[in-house]
Formats: structure tokens, sequence, C-alpha cells
């Protein structure tokens, strides 16, 4: 009885369980207001574990004291593309050659404005080389620059003193972004005293003063450091007064140029290609104390292309054609100029030149190649043409060598003689007037080598350069007064950051005068100098100039100074 019983309240206990259930999911599928909860979703956060009846799925129980947490390194490194990468995917013909490194000379000392150095050295010889720039504001500047020297003289039997200056000044100034102008003023004051004339004691201590002036004006206007204009003009003015030299050679002479031109420059197509329209003239006039007055003039116009090919070959080409007119003559030539340069290998550059051009040295140029020149000289155009041939090998960082060859041939080239007159010593020995110009046709050939090295990088270094050339005069004899072979070459040593001390070595062959079987004989000058950098901006200077004490001549009857001693002091700011 009781176990029917029992059954019987069990099956009873399941019917009404099972009907809760079934009522349960008809209400949430009917709709219920309450949310659906997934059990998953459901978090409880503690440490135990529970288990719910009647659900299919249980929550997720428990907590994790270490969360995983997601934080950003702040360390990390942004993704970037290599150079590599950013090219590997650029098409060829967007790609360029890149900007090769910029020149880095060797570099001494930290840039200054100014620089001085003045001393003093046998013979009561003063020196003064100067030279300085201030930036007046953000668009303007002013410069100048200073060179002078002067002697009381190293003969004995003739006046030898001198004095040579010169100063120039400039101030440049931007106008806008587009603009520039410059001017520059120039002036020269010197003397020197002239070789005696054996046989006239009359004439002996001769002295020249020449002296001027010159105002150089300059203005540009470019769109980009290519296309723009530029104009230029000039006025120089130059005197000579020779004196104690009798009524046969005393006088004076002054001359006056005029120089304008303008050029106007544009880009190609191409890259790296430019063209260039140039015009302007040169007038000069000469007074020589003549009843008529020499007047010249040199006029041009052309035009100018620059190109680099394959990115590796430098082409100039210039086509001009100019008027020339003198006291002599008149006449028209043509101008032109190619200049090829191009790489070899990263190591070996080969240059090649050729011109042709007319040209016309002033007074001024002609006395300042010659100091013991007279004041009666005629002027004329001469017409030069030369090419050249040239290789530069760079065979490491440190090192460099240079060679080539070059002809040169000029029509009515100056030359400088000597002549005697007729008269003669007892002996039989000419007895030479003062220098005096002409002019004859001549062509040299020409061939040179030299090198450059640093044997210890900014320590210690060297160059040297020889060269041997043929001058001569077509159906005659070589050139007066021009070597055939020569030789520069110096040397620096910086053995400490204050202390520098610079040699050098010059040779120059002898010299055949404008006289049949009349030869001066060659010299070599060795001198030095050493500077010592006291502070930052004084120190102090030695220079020792002929060293081997040589007694030898530039120009025929004049004596150059002997052994001489320098010593002074420097400033920088």
């Amino acid at each position: 009885m009781k176990r029917s019983f029992l059954s019987v309240f069990v099956l009873l206990l399941t019917i009404v369980a099972a009907t809760a259930v079934k009522a349960q999911d008809q209400q949430s599928g009917e709709g219920s207001l309450l949310p659906e909860i997934d059990p998953q979703d459901i978090e409880i956060r503690s440490q135990f574990k529970a288990r719910f009846p009647g659900l299919r799925r249980q929550p997720i129980l428990g907590f994790d004291p270490t969360p995983r947490v997601y934080q950003v390194d702040p360390n990390r490194m942004p993704f970037m593309e290599t150079a590599e990468q950013v090219v590997a995917d650029m098409p060829v013909s967007n790609l360029s050659r890149p900007e090769a490194p910029a020149y880095v000379p060797l570099h001494y000392s930290p840039d200054i404005n100014m620089f001085s150095r003045a001393g003093i050295g046998s013979f009561m010889s003063p020196e003064v080389d100067f030279w300085g720039v201030r930036r007046l504001t953000s668009k303007s500047y002013i410069g100048g620059d200073l060179d002078y020297s002067s002697s009381s003289g190293h003969l004995d039997n003739q006046e030898s003193s001198f004095r040579f200056l010169n100063a120039t000044g400039e101030y440049v100034t931007k106008i806008s972004s587009k603009n520039r102008i410059g001017f520059q003023l120039g002036v020269e004051n010197s003397f020197n005293n002239m070789p005696n004339l054996q046989g006239l004691g009359t004439l002996d201590n001769a002295r020249k003063k020449y002296g001027g002036f010159n105002l150089n004006a300059d203005f540009e206007h470019f769109n980009n450091t290519i296309s723009g204009w530029n104009v230029q003009a000039n006025m120089r003015y130059y005197k000579i007064e020779l004196s104690n030299a009798g009524n046969l050679y005393t006088g004076s002479s002054q001359e006056e140029i005029y120089n304008g031109s303008v050029a106007k420059r544009w880009s190609g197509s191409n890259v790296d290609e430019t063209f260039t329209v140039k015009a302007g003239a040169k007038v000069g006039r000469y007074d020589n104390n003549t009843i008529n007055p020499q007047d010249w003039l040199t006029a041009q116009a052309g035009v100018v292309y620059d190109r680099l090919f394959n990115y590796s070959t430098k082409v100039h080409a210039d086509a001009s054609i100019y008027y020339t007119q003198n006291g002599f003559t008149d006449a028209v030539y043509i101008g032109p100029s190619l200049k090829v340069k191009h790489p070899f290998m990263e190591m070996l550059t080969l240059t090649l030149k050729a011109e042709a051009k007319p040209n016309i040295k002033s007074i001024q140029q002609l006395h300042s190649e010659n100091r013991f020149l007279a004041v009666n000289n005629n002027l004329r155009h001469s017409y030069r043409i030369n090419g050249s041939v040239e290789a530069e090998l760079e065979y490491n960082e440190l090192g460099s060598m240079n060679f080539g060859v070059q002809y040169t041939n000029t029509s009515d080239r100056s030359v400088y003689i000597r002549q005697d007159g007729g008269r003669t010593t007892v002996s039989g020995e000419s007895l030479y007037d003062f220098y005096s110009t002409t002019y004859a046709d001549t062509y040299t050939m020409r061939a040179f080598v030299g090198a450059t090295h640093q044997i210890v990088p900014e320590k210690l270094w060297v160059d040297a350069k020889f060269y041997m050339q043929s001058p001569q005069i077509k159906g005659g004899d070589r050139i007066p007064y021009e070597e055939k072979i020569g030789l520069k070459s110096g040397i620096s040593f910086r053995p400490l950051e204050q202390l520098s001390i610079e040699g050098w070595g010059d040779y120059v062959g002898s010299r055949q005068t404008f006289q049949t079987n009349e030869e001066l004989s060659g010299y070599f000058l060795l001198g030095s100098r050493a500077d010592y950098q006291i502070t930052d901006r004084f120190g102090a200077y030695v220079k020792l100039v002929n060293l081997l004490n040589q007694e030898y001549e530039v120009w025929q009857g004049y004596t150059e100074r002997s052994f001489q001693a320098y010593g002074g002091i420097t400033v920088k700011l």
C-alpha cells in the first residue's frame, strides 16, 4: 500500500515539473518582456563554482586575478618604407639622378668675417694683406680687400724702391626676392724705379708712377636659379707718369675704358639644359701725348648653350661674333668656344677645350705684366686660337693627378723688347732703352703634369705642377722672356691646431731676350712661412723668401731682391 502511494506521488511530481517547464518555454516563445540572457554572458566575479540546474548552458564562473590587458608599447616604431622600397615601386621614367654631395674643402679654421696679415721684412719692406665682409641686413652686405707691399730698395748701384697698393670695396643688396644689385669700387696707387740706362747718367733713378680707379655695377633679375637677366656696366681710368728719364723718355699716358654687357638665360626642355643670349661692347681711349689719341672698340654678340648629357657629360658651347677697331685696323672675327667634360670609371675625367677669340690688352694689363715698360706704346687687337686636352685622375679620396697638352696660335700678340738704338759701349756691348711693345704672330705647344696628395689627412699635404712649352715667333726665334720649362710646388704641414707651416719652390727655366744669342739664366725660388694662432683672434707669422739667396732677373737689366725675412701679426674676427 505504501509502495503504491509513493509511486503515485513521484508520478504527480514529475507531471507538475514537466508542466512548469513547458509553460516557461511557451511564455518565452510568445514574447516575454524580459530580455533573453545567454548563460555564456553571465560572469560571476568570485572564486567559487556553482551549477544551476535547469539551464542547458552553464554561465562562466570564476575570476582570473591576472586578466589579459591589451596596451600599446610607447616605444613602438611605426612602419616606414626604406628608400629602396619606395623607389622599387616607382616607374623608371620618374627616377632622376641624385645630386652629388656638396664639395667640402679642407677646413682649417672656423668661418670668420675679417682677416688681416701685417708685417715688415728686410730692406724696410712692410706688407699688409686684408679682407673683410660684414652683413648689414639679411639682404645686404659690404666687403673689401687690401693688398699692399713696398720697400726702400735693395740695390746699391741704383734706386730700387717701390710701392704696390690695390684696394677694392663692394656693396651688394637684394632689392626683392628676384632682383639683386651690386656696386664695386677699386683703386690703385703704385710706383717703382726704372733700371738705369747705361752710358746715360742723366737718366739714372727714373721713376714711374701709375694708378687709377674703376667702378662697376651689376644687376641681376632671376626668376629662379637658372632663368633671368644680367646687366653689367664698368668704367676704368688709369694713368702712368715717367719722371727723371730725360726729354726722350719722360712723359705720361692715360686710358679710359667703358664697358657694358647684357645677358638673358633660360632653361631648355631637357635636364640641366640652358640657353643664353648675350651682347656687349668695350670702348677705350688711349692718350699717350701724341697728336692723335688712339681709340679702340670691341663689340660682341652671341649664344651660349649648356647641357648635361646622360647625367655625366657636360657640354658648354659658345657661338659669338666680334667686331674690333683700333688705330691700325678694323675687322670682324668669329669667336666659337667649346668645352666637353666627361667622366670615365668614376676615377678619370677627360676635358676637351677649343676656343677662338679676339682680345686687346689695356695699358693697365701691359704695365702690370712688365713694370719697366715705357709710357709710349701702341695698342692693337690680337686673335687667339687655342685647344687643349686634359685628364684628371682621382686615384683615391686623398689625392689626384692631372696632365694634358695645349696648343695656342696668336696673331698680333704683344711682345716686350729692349732696343739699343745703335748705341754701344767702348767694348761693343749694347746700351738698351726702356722696354716697349711690338706685335708678332706666335704659337706655343705646351704639356704639363700635376699632382696633389694628402699624405696625412688634414695634417700634411703636397702639390706640384711641371710644364714644358715651346714659345715661338712664326718665322723667327723664341718669344722673348718666356721659359721652356717650369715647376711650381708646395707643401703644407699642420702639426698642431694652432700651428701651420707651408713651403714652396718655383723654378723658371732660362729665357731668351729679343736680341740673338742673349739669354737670361733660370732661377729657383724657395720660400717658407709659419703661422701660429696665439688666441682665437690674434696670431703671429714668420716668412722667409728666396732662401737660396739667388741673384736673378725676371726682366733684363734689373736684379730682383735677395734673401728676405718677414715677421708680423695676424688678426681674425
